[in-house]
């Protein structure tokens, strides 16, 4: 039985990327990724079952016209995705009758029942992951198991992180950037979310947007703490707490 194909409409690639990792992993076929340009095109196209559609694209048409265009051209469900949008939007997004609103960041557990709930409503029942079976998601770390990592999801693999390697988180809208000293990666967390899951005997809140790994900070200057693979800055509001946790002579 063939995979549901889903088309993902979103300009900003990393997030798209990710998405694409989490349908893979959920039993379901990326068919495209388009930054919303040639959006209704590639529909034409690829012919998918299911549309994921950024609601603030940017270009000539933004994600609630191309909805509209979806409702009144094609028979497929389409589920909007925002970080964040006024009320006016929401209320032109409400218009179009989509299948379903996802806000960002979310996790695979939300991406799989709005799509499958999309699917239903249109009269199409979850397809399989090609072996004949239902996906089931991937085995999680249960809680408290460990002390010294924490796993990330990169494409279609789950790699383990350890705390000792990280340098710093930094916020990305929606999302957070866990920071090593060879690699970044894109987490589906809000830097809140990462700053409650990290210990707190070393991470702390440098500035709105960065946490820091104390134990990685290579020397302090007035504004910025500096690792060895860069700086970030230091927020005025934290500033008191953050040097009151160095033993400074």
């Amino acid at each position: 039985m063939p995979k549901t194909k889903i088309l993902i409409s979103e300009d900003e690639v990393i997030i798209a990327e990710d998405i694409a990792a989490c349908l893979s992993d959920l039993g379901y076929e990326t068919c495209a990724i388009d930054t919303g340009e040639d959006t209704i095109a590639m529909i034409r196209e690829t012919r998918p079952d299911l549309v994921l559609l950024d609601i603030n694209l940017k270009g000539n048409a933004d994600g609630v016209e191309i909805g509209s265009q979806i409702k009144s051209e094609f028979d497929i469900p389409f589920i909007y995705l925002t970080a964040y949008a006024d009320k006016s939007t929401i209320d032109r997004a409400k218009k179009t009758e989509p299948d379903g609103f996802l806000v960002k960041p979310f996790d695979e557990k939300s991406l799989r029942s709005t799509i499958e709930i999309a699917l239903y409503k249109h009269g199409h029942g979850p397809k399989s992951n090609g072996n004949g079976k239902q996906h089931e998601p991937a085995p999680k770390e249960p809680e408290g198991a460990s002390q010294d990592y924490i796993f990330v999801k990169v494409k279609h693999r789950i790699i383990k992180v350890m705390y000792s390697d990280i340098l710093w988180v930094e916020a990305y809208d929606n999302y957070s950037f866990i920071v090593t000293a060879d690699q970044k990666y894109l987490v589906s967390s809000t830097l809140k979310d990462m700053e409650s899951k990290l210990p707190s005997h070393n991470f702390v809140r440098v500035h709105r947007s960065y946490i820091a790994n104390l134990d990685k900070v290579e020397a302090l200057e007035e504004n910025a703490v500096s690792f060895s693979k860069g700086e970030v800055p230091i927020g005025k509001s934290y500033k008191k707490t953050l040097m009151s946790r160095f033993n400074i002579l």
